[in-house]
């Protein structure tokens, strides 16, 4: 089933929370104590200022060139390209390969209603530009949902009551709550108030990367089994590790984006399945203004076409408001096509350097160690 086709890429993304969770924090840029993402991975997006040395089409030039002591980049770039497209490859979301986006999000609600006390789900709808989308998020807290969280925390609206809506000047309309929010509000808080570790997960990004998301469903159907499976699968082998990750999990919240671009998804189900951009033709990981504009050597409009402006789109915009609104510790955006575990800026050939850089680091060789065989490249 699809838990045996992807649990190992469930059993890597709980090994690199718990990993992420059990690292001391580090002196941040500004001398305070926090940990590096928290501080610079919002800024480090690939894909926030745009230069004033346009070119004529709008588009900066690239002058981030590879470095020629640093030869780790090109290798990347070697294994991005193919000589021959294979144009006869076809999903399928007939036999169970695949579900389609409609049975994803069936699935999910069914997760997440199955699991009141430690899951709860979001959709935000924002229009740009005349063009709309819609964004689900799912909290997880495998310790229970804490009030704060189901009172303050996430985008307005809740699964079975209303959504949250973003006008085209950013204000959020409207804040419907329904019967999950309701359920968890009625819980008994007999728990002792901590600070939580915050996680964002995202997948889906890229509409043919259909994997991604079943990585996601799966990811979800783990954690509705209890904090034990969940701690199993990160350390099936060990008893003490188990104990230490069960604590781990306790104390973090996720916060799981299961399909960023649904219209993308759509358009890949309708038959065009190579389709990467969303639903008018903006690559969604290029909508970001960290560079936006910056044309790489290889650059392909047809591949990586990044709107008029920084969150021109709505799928850009919205997971920026959620990215403001939670401030997360740990943010992994997952996605298929090569064995990779980037760490900014995963678009330059250069690397960040300090204490909280060096973890990051340090975590990324132990996961392709213990979960990818030392195949992975690591780094930026």
């Amino acid at each position: 089933g699809a838990m045996g086709r992807t649990g190992v890429c469930v059993a890597f993304l709980l090994l690199a929370v718990v990993s992420c969770a059990c690292v001391p924090p580090v002196a941040g840029a500004d001398g305070n104590h926090g940990s590096y993402e928290q501080t610079d991975s919002f800024q480090t997006r690939s894909a926030l200022g745009r230069s004033d040395a346009a070119s004529d089409d709008g588009f900066r030039t690239h002058t981030n060139s590879v470095s020629t002591n640093d030869d780790r980049a090109p290798g990347v770039r070697a294994l991005l390209k193919t000589t021959k497209q294979n144009t006869k490859a076809r999903p399928d979301f007939n036999e169970g390969v695949y579900r389609t986006k409609g049975d994803v999000f069936d699935e999910v609600k069914a997760i997440v209603s199955a699991n009141p006390h430690t899951m709860r789900l979001d959709t935000v709808q924002s229009t740009r530009g005349g063009y709309s989308s819609e964004l689900v998020v799912v909290t997880v807290e495998l310790g229970g949902l804490s009030e704060d969280d189901a009172d303050e925390q996430g985008p307005p609206g809740r699964e079975g009551g209303g959504v949250g809506v973003h006008n085209e000047a950013g204000a959020r309309v409207g804040d419907a709550r329904g019967s999950n929010a309701e359920r968890s509000n009625n819980l008994p808080n007999t728990k002792k108030k901590i600070e939580k570790t915050r996680v964002l997960y995202n997948y889906g990004e890229h509409g043919r990367e259909l994997i991604t998301v079943e990585v996601a469903v799966d990811l979800l159907r783990a954690f509705a089994l209890g904090l034990e499976h969940a701690a199993h699968l990160a350390h099936p082998d060990s008893s003490r590790s188990v104990g230490q990750t069960v604590k781990a999990l306790v104390a973090t919240v996720f916060k799981i984006v299961p399909m960023e671009n649904v219209n993308g998804r759509e358009l890949v189900e309708k038959g065009d399945f190579c389709e990467r951009k969303n639903g008018r033709g903006v690559d969604c990981n290029r909508n970001w203004e960290v560079d936006w504009g910056v044309k790489a050597p290889d650059y392909d409009p047809s591949e990586e076409y990044p709107g008029t402006g920084p969150f021109s789109e709505p799928e850009a915009f919205m997971m920026r408001a959620l990215l403001e609104e939670f401030n997360p510790h740990v943010w992994v955006n997952v996605h298929s096509g090569m064995e990779a575990l980037f760490m900014p800026f995963d678009h330059k050939p250069v690397e960040p350097v300090g204490e909280g850089a060096d973890a990051m680091r340090q975590i990324l060789h132990k996961i392709n160690t213990q979960s990818c065989g030392d195949r992975c490249v690591v780094g930026g």
